[in-house]
């Protein structure tokens, strides 16, 4: 399908097996090559000389010790999003509020019981958790907790990339963009796209945005500390100390003296 089409990302991830679709939901960026296009070719030379990461997620799925598909699934959330992602979230949020967080449920012997079980305990009918809300309803949780829909605590990234022009601005800044990483033009067409209504790009924005932070706050920031620094001549007029005054100076004497 051309670029800029409606439902390329739909008719794309559904071309997709179930391993890929789920690696493709969970990268930054889009991961196999849809987007290639917002990359410069610098960067793109760069990038395809290091070794993949996506290539060791895939295998993780491909050599996970379980042999349904659901299984080699969560085999493979759990060791890329639950460890890489929520748990750190969590630990470093709790940590700068000065909380302990424990998670009693990721307890390896229970992790592992719960890795053993048929899959048709973890997933029935469309039914997520089974045997969890199973113990919730025996313990005398209300029905409308147990079902409802889950909900996450998410930032207003849609409205704050759409109508906060502080945000998507900096990406336009040559201070970004001389660093090589995305092309300027598609760049402007994410922006555009995401402001006009016509796409929701304000995932991609917003981690561009978090990269040319990091970039500017650790990588330039460490540059600065970390270049060569002239030692001040004390011969010279760059350090003057300065005179003491006159009641001062009398002061000092009369305590020599």
């Amino acid at each position: 399908m051309p670029a800029g089409a409606y439902g390329k990302s739909l008719a794309s991830n559904a071309s997709l097996n179930e391993r890929d679709r789920y690696l493709e939901a969970l990268c930054y960026l889009p991961a196999l090559h849809r987007e290639r296009d917002l990359f410069t070719p610098e960067f793109l030379r760069a990038a395809d000389s290091l070794p993949n990461p996506l290539r060791e997620w895939q295998r993780l799925y491909d050599d996970a010790p379980a042999k349904d598909r659901l299984s080699k699934l969560l085999y493979l959330d759990t060791k890329t999003y639950l460890n890489g992602d929520i748990l750190a979230k969590v630990d470093r949020m709790s940590m700068a509020a000065s909380l302990e967080v424990r998670v009693p449920m990721l307890d390896h012997e229970f992790v592992e019981w719960v890795t053993s079980l048929p899959v048709e305990w973890k997933f029935r009918a469309g039914t997520r958790k089974q045997v969890l809300k199973k113990l919730a309803e025996r313990l005398g949780v209300p029905a409308e907790v147990v079902h409802r829909r889950k909900q996450g605590f998410q930032l207003p990234l849609v409205e704050w990339m759409r109508n906060e022009e502080k945000y998507w601005s900096i990406l336009l800044e040559p201070r970004t963009l001389q660093r090589g990483y995305f092309k300027a033009a598609a760049v402007k067409a994410l922006i555009e796209e995401h402001v006009r209504g016509r796409r929701n790009r304000s995932g991609m924005l917003w981690r561009m945005l978090i990269l040319e932070l990091w970039h500017r706050n650790f990588v330039e920031s460490r540059s600065r500390w970390n270049a060569p620094r002239r030692a001040p001549d004390i011969r010279s007029s760059e350090v003057r100390i300065p005179a003491r005054p006159p009641e001062a100076a009398s002061q000092a004497g009369a305590r020599v003296g």
